[in-house]
């Protein structure tokens, strides 16, 4: 959390002072989130589905390249980035190809991991060696795979009846997109391509994770499950966007937070769609991708 609230990229403050203010936030947040862990398990399961994705991948990658191994890193948590490629340097590695796992480009996500992967560019200098697969919102086999679990999730409502779609995405301060983010154009770029292959009638997008008193970006989640509450919906499918494996915004959030305001507020069948974890179109779409940077 240290390490998150001190990055650059989430906070652009002066160093000395965002190191501070990161301990403070860290301080308050941790027993709070300590909490919501417990109540999920005890933990964050991303590592080993990030792992499963990487052994699904790799899986389908040797039977063309036999050479090929595959690390996991992370922006904040062991291993770094800058800790695996240093690893990799010591060997005998012809190239490496870096898979960032976030679909949509933000300065606050893929920015940061961009920074990260240019600077281990320069200083091992590793000029074509270092190959980056680029954000993939609108990739054909990304949008198929979504309407997969899309279909999947709207199996267990009655769609005879009144119900209502929420797109759900990570929320941002809004201060970025002022600035110039393309992260909400590209969330709605994804959402426009899925209802263009499977057009649903009622939905909204909305926006969730907000965290501290800045204004973030609007609807939330939250709002957007009120609001159609009071409309009379009984029924919800919230379909996760952009997350590519289960944590702690679709664990907790969405599946005990979200769940209990919308029991609250009077809806009768709440469903949380899956998100992609081991679906096979997605790791063949990642499997295409990366095979694209073998040449």
């Amino acid at each position: 959390m240290r390490r998150l609230f001190n990055d650059s990229h989430i906070m652009n403050i002066p160093s000395p002072f965002r190191m501070v203010v990161a301990q403070i936030i860290t301080i308050i947040r941790a027993r709070r989130v300590r909490k919501h862990y417990g109540l999920m398990g005890g933990g964050s399961p991303l590592k080993k589905w990030t792992r499963l994705q990487g052994e699904a991948i790799l899986a389908h990658l040797k039977t063309d390249c036999t050479n090929i191994r595959l690390f996991d890193a992370y922006s904040y948590s062991e291993p770094l980035i800058h800790q695996v490629i240093s690893k990799l340097t010591e060997g005998d590695v012809e190239k490496i190809i870096a898979a960032p796992l976030y679909p949509h480009y933000s300065y606050a996500t893929l920015g940061s991991v961009y920074a990260d992967l240019e600077k281990a560019r320069h200083k091992y200098n590793l000029n074509n060696r270092l190959r980056i697969i680029q954000p993939f919102f609108e990739h054909p086999q990304f949008i198929r795979a979504s309407i997969e679990l899309l279909r999947n999730a709207l199996g267990k409502i009655d769609t005879g009846a009144s119900y209502q779609v929420i797109f759900s995405a990570h929320a941002l301060p809004q201060n970025f997109i002022d600035r110039g983010d393309p992260y909400r154009h590209q969330v709605e770029r994804t959402v426009g391509l899925i209802l263009k292959e499977f057009p649903i009638e009622n939905w909204a997008l909305a926006y969730q994770s907000k965290i501290g008193p800045v204004a973030w970006m609007q609807p939330s989640t939250i709002e957007a499950v009120r609001t159609a509450a009071k409309q009379g919906i009984k029924q919800l499918a919230v379909i996760p966007i952009g997350f590519v494996c289960d944590h702690f915004e679709t664990l907790y959030e969405l599946d005990i937070e979200l769940a209990a305001i919308a029991r609250e507020s009077g809806i009768e069948k709440f469903v949380r769609g899956e998100v992609f974890n081991i679906n096979d179109t997605f790791i063949k779409m990642l499997v295409e991708l990366i095979s694209q940077e073998f040449q």
